[in-house]
């Protein structure tokens, strides 16, 4: 159960452990009437059990914006590997082709 709960701390939260959704919270203080205070992704029955999510907002978006910024890394290199796949398939098709003619002409030879 730890590790489940472990890994839930990781980018931003879409359920709790114990299944409530979560909800954006604010914690401001009475002092400062302009700051909004600190954000957090909190679990709806949220109880200082350890068993529940509470997820600073700032740390949440950063692991999810690694996460997102690794993806698009990942997807620029198979782009990559598209582009040069392409290259090698039209070679691959130059060299069929250029078989081909050379089989029916060892046909026509063999045959005559």
């Amino acid at each position: 159960m730890l590790q489940a709960a472990a890994d839930s701390q990781y980018g931003i939260p879409t359920r709790c452990l114990c299944g409530s959704r979560i909800i954006n919270e604010v914690r401001g203080k009475e002092e400062y009437d302009t700051l909004p205070g600190k954000r957090f992704f909190t679990c709806k029955n949220y109880e200082d059990d350890g068993l529940h999510c509470r997820h600073p907002w700032v740390f949440a978006v950063q692991e999810e914006t690694e996460r997102l910024t690794k993806r698009v890394k990942e997807s620029e290199e198979y782009i990559f590997m598209v582009g040069k796949l392409s290259k090698q398939i039209e070679k691959l098709e130059e060299q069929v082709q250029e078989l081909t003619v050379n089989v029916h002409v060892l046909e026509k030879l063999c045959i005559d």
